[in-house]
């Protein structure tokens, strides 16, 4: 199983920095990043670089001390009718004197209510880059999570820094790098705060500019040195490699960009060589964008770019020019050619192609040091052009992009050049079949055959004991070899596929992501994501990986009644559909109380178009419990065959768009609409089954729900919903809170089943920008193996305390050369993030007969947990931090050890770490079942 190391680096992200890591995991160790403004931890690096400037933190060492023992220019701040906490200083052997910051009683309640220690008057530049880094450690921190930000409190606005940390029990350096948001004087605070009891000790704070426009940068970046044409892959002989797809028509909704490439190789027509590539858009197969929050979308893509995967380096004010050879199967057809730039704006120049090949090229000054190149046909409707053809066909060859202000003749950007690919979606395949890879090779310039090996690693980065003969590519042709990995128990879960190819002296590497999985095929799962993901083909690998459900928002009440009596389901009838097509089954999601017509808002709350302030007159109660019930019945009955479950609103009270605490709306009001709700789903379809619940789960909204349960809101629900975003904390904290929310249903009247419809960890080894963009709740885990330990390790809790449905946060997705953490399971394509794979086992394992029995006495620490499905046991077994593992022994035979992608492991014997591992049986009891 794992080594000590990779629990250490499954358990703590300051634990892996403090050790070091190679490139592609220093690009995953992230912390809190702000949408626009961007925050990077790192310890080292070609990207940092060490600046001799002021620290604009006073008294970082805490050497001066007030006679209270406070640190001079340094204050506790927090409720005190919430908080009992001290800020002091105290000599520590071989460090001197330290901050202590202790929290000894704390109840939530209030944003103020926390522990934390601040300084005022941090001054930040708007625009400039600052590093941020201090010394901790902590002892018993409830919450786990210790909070690091600045914020100008003269209107309490964030300054450019929001992030977090998880700090150990021994000394650790913790470092953020952000863009300071806004000019910050004397009203400025740096605040260093958590929510819980527990004690913090900080040393050597230091706060600098740190000035270098590298800290920012793309995660996969085309270097140009050596080449005359920037781009790979440039006349497609190596197939569709480094190739997708972007939309030029508008600015993408929230469910993200195009995820796949539209269009095709073609060995009909080429300019150069035998391939090109051709985009054929009619409006019978135009891509068409959904999402189901907050206005609709359902978007047919008229302008559907081919784009290079990855940032081409360039340089700033100089030349150079982009040029493609276009053909077009109608003449006077309307193109595009466009360069997007790293964080920069883009440049674009339309063109209108004939029936022959023919040249077309665009020329810039980058202000940026990366960009990407895209061509592609565009039928939008725009000034000049307002009845653009209603189809097309394109090709598409010998795209070169090369300083200067001309195109010189055509050359590729490599002497050899290969790819890799598979024919399945995302590259996913089942258990039961080979894995096929493709590997197209073209050599030119009569530089001889290249000789191509390949090699594959697991989940862990560990290369397997597979080897597959190698290859030789012919000169002067395109040749595609295709590997073939038979079925292997060994060979399954997360894999990356790695060729590298020979010629001469020049050798060249790729790699690729696979999943072999177990296939869901079953009707149902405990598994889903709070809404479908945009595109059929993410759609088809989540059924695939057993996230059956999906939780959609689409039926508002002011989009299927947007006037009183006046019932319309056209648009949302293609929302809900789409999954059904798919095989998944929908969670119906009324979100918000009201309409615009039907809410007891006050004038004074306008009606607009603008979001989010379109959405406070929804916030409301109904004026009317009957209104309310049509509106409930209406869309009930009309969805009568397709979906069985209904939600009432989304996170009442917590949130200011459904029932909000600010306007004065308790649990109880709460419960006095779910009893209406229920009543009216109840009429409409006796069969359908009713969720409701206050959604977030953390110790403020505990009161809410014992209001909700008292004035029978319990009773009127077959299932409570929560919702819990854990961030960097690991997971174990979650089984005392489900305890006590269990103790409650007890008290008023008996225990429901428990949905989680909101809820995620996320990680991504391979980002498309450095740092990922994130909001904060999405905040990413210093790897993507431990996003697959923790997210197994909370399911199995959840499932012991009484959860029977798990929904995934969100049905986002990348689009090219953008990443979305919140999508969790796919980068660009579909391709696998290593929890897809952890997924699609524990959808296999754990079905929806599948049933707690009882926690197991595995070690100080140490969580094991014993589950039965029919003939079947199932135990998983982690120890995290803090733990005093001891060996196991399976003590029969009939039980076998597997590790998180299910694959079988020989020993018998074996040490819990970080990483959960699965021991399964068949014909045990659960008597029978040890481990000793």
């Amino acid at each position: 199983m794992n080594s000590s190391a990779e629990r250490a680096r499954t358990d703590s992200t300051c634990r892996s920095l403090q050790r070091g890591c190679s490139r592609r995991a220093l690009l995953g160790l992230r912390y809190f990043v702000l949408p626009l403004l961007p925050v990077l931890l790192t310890l080292a690096g070609p990207f940092q670089q060490a600046l001799a400037v002021e620290n604009l933190v006073r008294n970082e060492g805490f050497e001066k001390v007030e006679s209270s023992g406070a640190p001079v220019g340094w204050q506790a701040s927090g409720d005190s009718r919430l908080v009992s906490q001290s800020l002091r200083t105290e000599e520590v052997a071989g460090r001197g004197r330290v901050a202590r910051l202790e929290c000894t009683s704390f109840r939530g309640g209030n944003p103020a209510a926390h522990a934390m220690i601040c300084q005022y008057g941090v001054k930040l530049r708007r625009g400039a880059t600052y590093r941020l880094s201090f010394q901790a450690r902590a002892d018993a921190i409830a919450s786990d999570i210790v909070s690091v930000a600045i914020s100008d409190t003269a209107q309490w606005e964030n300054c450019g820094l929001n992030s977090a940390f998880v700090p150990a029990a021994e000394w650790l350096r913790h470092e953020f790098l952000f863009r300071a948001s806004r000019d910050c004087g004397e009203k400025s605070r740096l605040q260093i705060w958590f929510q819980s009891t527990g004690t913090l000790w900080l040393d050597n704070v230091v706060c600098e500019e740190a000035g270098s426009e590298d800290l920012y940068h793309p995660g996969q970046i085309i270097p140009a040195a050596g080449v005359r044409n920037l781009i790979p892959n440039a006349s497609f002989e190596c197939g569709t490699d480094g190739w997708g797809s972007e939309a030029w028509d508008r600015s993408v909704h929230w469910g993200g960009g195009m995820n796949a490439l539209f269009g095709e190789t073609d060995n009909q027509q080429a300019r150069d060589g035998q391939h090109s590539l051709r985009i054929e858009l009619t409006p019978q197969n135009q891509p068409v964008s959904y999402f189901d929050y907050y206005e609709l979308a359902r978007d047919p893509i008229r302008a559907p770019l081919a784009g290079n995967q990855g940032y081409i380096e360039v340089e700033p004010s100089k030349d150079y020019v982009f040029s493609s050879f276009l053909k077009a199967a109608v003449a006077d057809t309307p193109a595009l050619l466009a360069v997007r730039q790293f964080n920069g704006r883009s440049f674009e120049k339309a063109v209108r192609v004939g029936a022959e090949w023919q040249r077309f090229e665009l020329t810039f000054k980058p202000t940026s040091r990366w960009c990407y190149v895209l061509a592609g046909p565009d039928l939008r409707a725009v000034s000049g052009r307002p009845q653009p053809p209603e189809s097309a066909t394109l090709w598409l060859d010998a795209m070169q992009l090369e300083p200067g202000s001309q195109p010189g003749d055509f050359a590729p950007r490599q002497a050899v050049e290969f790819g890799l690919a598979t024919e399945n979606a995302g590259n996913v395949f089942g258990w039961d079949e080979p894995i096929a890879v493709q590997v197209p090779c073209v050599s030119y310039g009569g530089r001889g055959a290249a000789r191509l090996e390949f090699w594959l690693t697991d989940f862990f980065d560990r290369r397997l004991d597979w080897r597959a003969e190698a290859k030789e590519g012919l000169d002067h042709q395109q040749k595609t070899h295709v590997v073939r990995i038979p079925p292997r128990a060994d060979v399954r879960g997360f894999l990356r596929f790695h060729a590298r190819t020979t010629s001469g002296e020049m050798t060249a590497e790729k790699s690729i992501r696979l999943a072999s999985i177990p296939v869901h095929r079953a009707a149902d799962s405990r598994f889903g994501m709070n809404h479908a993901y945009a595109w059929p083909h993410l759609l088809d690998l989540s059924r695939k990986a057993g996230l059956v459900w999906v939780r959609d928002w689409s039926i508002k009440w002011q989009e299927v009644e947007p006037e009183k009596g006046r019932f319309d389901f056209l648009e949302t009838d293609f929302q809900i559909d789409r999954p059904l097509r798919h095989d998944l089954k929908v969670l119906g999601l009324l979100p918000f109380p009201s309409s615009n017509w039907s809410s007891s808002a006050p004038e004074s709350v306008a009606v607009t178009d603008r979001y989010p302030a379109n959405r406070a007159r929804v916030a409301y109660a109904p004026r009317d419990e009957q209104e309310f019930a049509a509106y409930v019945s209406q869309s009930v009955q009309h969805y009568r065959e397709r979906i069985d479950w209904w939600q009432c609103f989304n996170e009442p009270i917590f949130t200011d768009y459904s029932l909000p605490r600010k306007h004065g709306y308790t649990g109880a009001d709460y419960a006095r609409w779910v009893k209406v709700f229920a009543q009216a789903v109840r009429d409409a379809n006796p069969r359908a089954k009713v969720l409701a619940g206050i959604g977030a789960s953390h110790e403020g909204i505990q009161a809410d729900f014992e209001q909700f349960f008292a004035a029978g809101g319990l009773a009127a629900a077959d299932a409570v919903d929560i919702h819990h975003y854990p961030r960097l904390r690991p997971p174990e904290y979650m089984e005392e809170w489900l305890q006590r929310f269990n103790k409650s249903m007890d008290e008023h009247g008996g225990r429901k089943p428990i949905w989680l419809t909101e809820y995620g960890y996320y990680a991504d080894d391979e980002p498309h920008s450095v740092p990922i963009s994130d909001s904060g709740f999405d905040s990413p885990l210093a790897s993507e193996v431990q996003q697959a330990a923790y997210v197994v390790r909370w399911t199995m809790i959840m499932l012991a305390g009484g959860v029977e449905k798990i929904f995934y946060h969100a049905g986002t997705c990348d689009g090219l050369n953008r990443d979305s953490m919140q999508g969790i399971f796919y980068e660009y394509g579909g391709t696998p993030h290593k929890v897809y794979a952890a997924q699609a086992v524990m959808a296999s394992l754990f079905t929806p007969a599948c049933r707690f029995v009882k926690r197991l006495d595995v070690g100080e620490g140490v969580r094991g947990y014993l589950f039965r499905d029919g003939e079947r046991v199932v135990a998983c077994v982690w120890a995290p931090s803090g733990a005093k593992p001891r060996p196991l022994h399976l003590a029969n035979d009939r039980m076998q050890l597997l590790d998180l992608m299910r694959r079988p492991q020989s020993a018998r014997r074996f040490t819990p770490d970080g990483t959960p591992v699965y021991i399964v049986a068949d014909g045990m009891g659960k008597s029978e079942f040890k481990l000793q």
